[in-house]
């Protein structure tokens, strides 16, 4: 009997297991998803843009929510120990993202008054819920990273993160 646990015990865990090739696979979709919401916020026009144009911005963001999420498994779930190189390989692929995170932000703050003028109302109550959403989720994902990163690496990923949290609390505020 002790056998089969032993043995569901450590299928399960393998099931489980991810690598940091898995985290950056994850990273590559989540950029991809994130310059397609960056692009479609900054060619929202500063005037006369569309619901439906506001709605496909939901929509991008919904998708980099979903790749967030799809990734965050993957880093709670990584094999441990990561190795420094490892763990500077994931921290370059986020500063990487921190790139387009940092445009979207401080794009969807600059049109928030595009949204506020479109003739249906609301808009800005959605896009407010997306980048709670939003925040929710990177959260998640960068306790998850934090987690797993050594001590040699910590400050610089500590330091990223701050600036990521810094960019989502300014477009928070704007949009409560």
């Amino acid at each position: 009997m002790q056998f089969k646990s032993v043995l569901f015990a450590s299928l399960f865990a393998f099931a489980y297991a991810s690598t940091i090739q898995d985290v950056l696979n994850d990273l590559v979709t989540l950029k991809s998803t994130l310059v397609t919401l960056d692009n479609a916020i900054n060619s929202f026009p500063d005037s006369g843009g569309s619901l439906a144009d506001a709605l496909a911005i939901n929509d991008d963001a919904g998708a980099v929510r979903d790749a967030i999420d799809a990734t965050t498994p993957d880093a709670v779930n990584v094999d441990l120990p990561v190795s420094v190189d490892d763990a500077n390989s994931v921290l370059a692929a986020i500063q990487d993202l921190q790139t387009n995170i940092d445009s979207a932000l401080t794009g969807i703050v600059a049109k928030k008054p595009a949204f506020d003028a479109l003739p249906v109302g609301g808009v800005s109550a959605l896009v407010a819920q997306d980048l709670n959403d939003l925040n929710t989720s990177n959260s998640a994902l960068e306790d998850a990273l934090i987690a797993a990163t050594p001590p040699e690496v910590l400050d610089a990923a500590e330091q990223t993160r701050s600036e990521i949290d810094a960019a989502f609390a300014t477009a928070i505020a704007a949009y409560s």
